[in-house]
């Protein structure tokens, strides 16, 4: 055979193949289920439950504990907190800018905090880092 039909058949399969792995990849992506946004998800996981194992030396979290420190998104916006596993409960808002959570929270006072997150909704968790600290918190659905 002339090599330049050799190239061509061996061009053509090759192009064939790479048109179907296009076309597997893109039925693919269609037919997943939507990705939820970050914001949703926090308030449809439920209480967010500070893990023990990652409590920060604080003077604010002096009673850090699997169940003691509870955050819940209640919807976009708003939420309630506790460090005292629901004895006082607080209110605060949120939202979420550019990667990071920005909480303005009623407590004795309001304080103003912002976060970097992230996010991993495969595994229920929450890491939130500020001044080189960091606060993981666990999804604990309803």
């Amino acid at each position: 055979m002339d090599k330049k039909k050799i190239i061509s058949i061996v061009i053509l399969v090759v192009g064939t193949i790479m048109l179907g792995v296009g076309v597997v990849f893109l039925v693919l992506h269609l037919t997943q289920a939507p990705a939820v946004a970050d914001g949703e998800y926090l308030v449809s996981a439920g209480e967010w439950v500070m893990d023990a194992g990652k409590c920060p030396e604080s003077e604010e979290l002096t009673s850090c504990g699997e169940s003691n420190v509870i955050w819940k998104f209640t919807e976009i916006g708003k939420g309630t907190l506790t460090t005292n596993n629901h004895v006082n409960d607080y209110d605060f808002a949120w939202a979420l800018e550019d990667g990071h959570l920005v909480m303005q929270t009623n407590w004795l006072y309001e304080l103003d905090n912002e976060y970097e997150y992230e996010l991993d909704q495969k595994a229920g968790e929450l890491v939130l880092t500020a001044n080189d600290k960091e606060y993981k918190f666990v999804a604990k659905t309803q």
